[in-house]
């Protein structure tokens, strides 16, 4: 009896701890990653902080409205061992991102890859690098 109710307790204890954990690296409730779109514009603000480095820029939309869109990179030390800084992408820089967008349909989204107006390839996680969790 003692042996089932440590197991129990064992497996019920786990299952609590690691919830959140999972829910952290959930990102695919928060970002469509089966889709990718390509947006074009100006950098506005690049918040080089732990958890996620951010990136925001200014793209107009269909209408020729500017939306300013917030980008989920991934952390401050992969970034770094990547051979990548806060000044890495600078405020007024034109770049394309290409992003897994929002699932809810906000302008927001997850970075699969960034390339500068000379073609550079930067913070791509299509070459296994700045892996999704």
């Amino acid at each position: 009896m003692k042996k089932g109710f440590a197991c129990f307790l064992f497996v019920a204890v786990v299952s609590i701890v690691a919830t959140p954990l999972i829910a952290h690296h959930g990102r695919g409730a928060t970002y469509e990653m089966k889709k990718q779109i390509t947006l074009k514009g100006v950098v506005t603000e690049v918040s080089w902080r732990n958890p996620h480095v951010a990136i925001y820029m200014d793209v107009k939309d269909g209408d020729g409205k500017v939306v300013n869109w917030a980008f989920e990179n991934s952390n401050v030390s992969t970034l770094a061992r990547q051979g990548y800084n806060r000044n890495t992408l600078r405020v007024g820089q034109e770049i394309t991102a290409v992003v897994n967008p929002s699932a809810a349909g906000t302008p927001r989204g997850l970075v699969v890859k960034v390339i500068l107006a000379d073609g550079k390839i930067v913070m791509s996680r299509e070459s296994g690098a700045n892996p999704v969790d």
